[in-house]
C-alpha cells in the first residue's frame, strides 16, 4: 500500500506514521499544485504511474478534487483510493464534506493547518516585501502597491481565521503563534478546531468517505 499526498498533509502524516508497525510509504507532491488544475493530474498521474510500474496495487491519494484536479487520473494496474471531498479541509478536519461546511460558519472561515501554515501562508506573508521589490521594478511604486494590496483582497469574503489543531503538538505554542500572526495580518478574527488525530488512525478520513477508482476506470 502507497499514499500520495499533497505536502500540507506531511505534520499529520508524519506524526501518524512514527507511531504505526507498518507505515505506508508515503509520496509527496509540493502544496500548492491546486492552482493549477491540470498540473496537478499531471503530477498525480505520473505518480501513479510510477507506483504501478512497481507493482503496486492500492493507491491511497491524500486529496480532494482540488478544483477537478483530480478528475481524469487513472489507475490503469491499481486501485485508487481517496476522500469524498471537495479540498484538503475535511480531511484535515477528520470529518465529512458536510461536517465541515458546517464548521466553516456560513462559508467565513480561511482554514489553517500545520501544513498550510508551513508551506504556504508563513512564506507568503515573509515574502510580501520582496514580491513588492519585484512588482515595483517592473510596475512602478503605485502599481506595486496596488498589486500587493490585490493580492489580498480575496481574504475580504472571510470573516475568521481557524487553525486546525490538533493536541501534542510539540511546536504548538509556535503553531498559535504563526496561526495569530495570519489571522492578524489578514484583518480576521482567530479561532480554534481541535480534532482527534484517533480519527485519522481509525481510518475515518481516508476511508469511512472514499471513493475508488478501479483499474482502468476514469471519473
Amino acid at each position: 500500500m502507497h499514499l500520495i499526498a499533497c505536502e500540507v498533509f506531511r505534520p499529520e502524516l508524519e506524526r501518524l506514521t512514527r507511531a504505526m508497525r507498518n507505515a505506508p510509504e508515503v509520496t509527496y507532491l509540493e502544496q500548492g499544485l491546486h492552482d493549477t488544475p491540470d498540473e496537478l493530474r499531471r503530477r498525480v498521474q505520473q505518480a501513479v504511474d510510477a507506483l504501478e510500474a512497481k507493482g503496486e496495487t492500492v493507491i491511497f491519494l491524500a486529496y480532494g478534487l482540488c478544483g477537478r484536479g483530480l478528475t481524469g487520473v487513472t489507475g490503469h494496474t491499481a486501485t485508487l483510493i481517496l476522500p469524498r471531498v471537495h479540498d484538503c479541509i475535511p480531511v484535515l478536519l477528520g470529518a465529512t464534506q458536510e461536517q465541515a461546511n458546517e464548521s466553516s460558519l456560513g462559508g467565513g472561515t480561511y482554514w489553517l493547518s500545520p501544513g498550510w501554515l508551513r508551506y504556504s501562508q508563513t512564506s507568503f506573508i515573509q515574502n510580501r516585501e520582496k514580491r513588492f521589490k519585484e512588482y515595483e521594478e517592473r510596475f512602478g511604486t503605485d502599481s506595486a502597491a496596488y498589486l500587493i494590496e490585490l493580492e489580498g483582497s480575496w481574504l475580504r469574503n472571510y470573516t475568521n481565521a481557524c487553525l486546525i489543531l490538533w493536541e501534542g503538538w510539540e511546536d504548538e505554542r509556535e503553531l498559535v503563534r504563526t496561526a495569530k500572526a495570519v489571522a492578524d495580518d489578514a484583518g480576521l478574527g482567530y479561532r480554534e478546531f481541535h480534532p482527534s488525530p484517533a480519527r485519522w488512525r481509525q481510518g475515518r478520513a481516508l476511508h469511512a468517505h472514499r471513493s475508488r477508482l478501479h483499474a482502468g476506470s476514469r471519473r
